[in-house]
C-alpha cells in the first residue's frame, strides 16, 4: 500500500534503473491508501477534475510521467506497472504490441478465475461481459518501456462520476454512468466474495505466462528508493501537477 504521488515516483525511479540496465526488468503490484486520480501526461486537470471536490474529499490528483486518459483509482483495485528495458524482448517494443503482451497477464488471470477477458484495443482496455474492468496507459522513459494498469477489484461507482467531469469518456459509446460500463471481481464472483492472497498469485502467474517469464520476489534497491524519494517531491509539487494548465495560461495569455 503507498500513496498516488510517491508510486508515480516509484515507477518513474524503476523505469530509470531498467532502462540505464541497472536492475532487471521489473513488475510492481500495489495498491493505493488514499484514493487518487491518475492524470494523464498531457491532460489538464481544469478539463478533466473535478478540483474542489477532490480537495474538500482527500482525492490526490496525480500527474502521470505516462500519456492516456484519466483514472481514478482506490484501496480496491490492484494497480500494475510492468517495465521492461527496449530491446530485452520481455515486452515489444511497438505500442499496440506491448498492449498485446502486457494485458494478456490480466486476461490469463480472468480465465484463470473463471470468467472472459477480451484486449479492446481502440482504448486499450480490458473487458469482460462487455464492461470495462482493467484501463491502461503506456510510455517510454530513458530505455524503458512502461505499461500501468488497474484491476477492479471493488469500485465506488458513484465516487467516480463525482471525481471526473467526463467519467465515461473511456468507455464504450453510449455509456451514461461509469457504473453502466464497468465491471469489477466482486460483480463477477455475484457477492461470492474473494481472497486477496489468492488473486495475487493469480495475477502472477498470469503475468509470467503472458510475458514467458518466471518472476522472482524482488527488494528494492536503496539506489531505486533514493531516487523515488526525491522524485515524490516533483510528483507531489503544484508546479508538476498543472505543468499543462499553466502552458496553455501562458500561451493564452494569462
Amino acid at each position: 500500500m503507498t500513496d498516488g504521488f510517491y508510486s508515480a515516483a516509484l515507477f518513474e525511479s524503476i523505469a530509470k534503473h531498467v532502462g540505464n540496465s541497472e536492475v532487471d526488468d521489473t513488475i510492481l503490484f500495489w495498491r493505493v491508501r488514499t484514493p487518487a486520480v491518475y492524470l494523464g501526461y498531457h491532460q489538464y486537470v481544469e478539463d478533466e477534475i473535478h478540483e474542489d471536490y477532490c480537495a474538500a474529499n482527500g482525492i490526490q490528483v496525480v500527474r502521470r510521467v505516462l500519456g492516456g486518459g484519466c483514472g481514478f483509482c482506490d484501496e480496491d483495485q490492484i494497480l500494475f506497472s510492468v517495465i521492461s528495458r527496449e530491446g530485452s524482448g520481455s515486452v515489444p517494443t511497438d505500442i499496440q504490441g506491448a498492449y498485446s503482451r502486457v494485458l494478456g497477464g490480466l486476461i490469463n488471470t480472468l480465465r484463470a478465475l473463471g470468467f472472459d477477458g477480451k484486449l479492446e484495443p481502440t482504448r486499450n482496455a480490458v473487458y469482460s461481459m462487455r464492461r470495462k474492468i482493467s484501463g491502461n496507459a503506456q510510455g517510454r522513459l530513458d530505455g524503458a518501456v512502461l505499461v500501468n494498469g488497474s484491476f477492479l477489484l471493488d469500485f465506488v461507482f458513484d465516487e467516480m462520476d463525482r471525481v471526473l467531469k467526463n467519467p465515461t469518456k473511456n468507455l464504450a459509446e453510449g455509456v451514461e454512468c461509469a457504473r453502466d460500463g464497468m465491471i469489477t471481481l466482486s460483480e463477477l464472483l455475484d457477492g461470492a466474495g474473494y481472497d486477496i492472497d489468492h488473486v495475487k498469485g493469480v495475477l502472477k502467474r498470469g503475468f509470467e505466462d503472458a510475458l514467458g517469464i518466471e518472476a522472482q520476489h524482488g527488494v528494492l534497491t536503496d539506489s531505486e528508493i533514493e531516487l523515488a524519494q526525491r522524485l515524490s517531491e516533483k510528483h507531489r509539487s503544484r508546479d508538476w501537477i498543472y505543468r499543462m494548465d499553466d502552458k496553455r495560461r501562458r500561451r493564452r495569455g494569462r
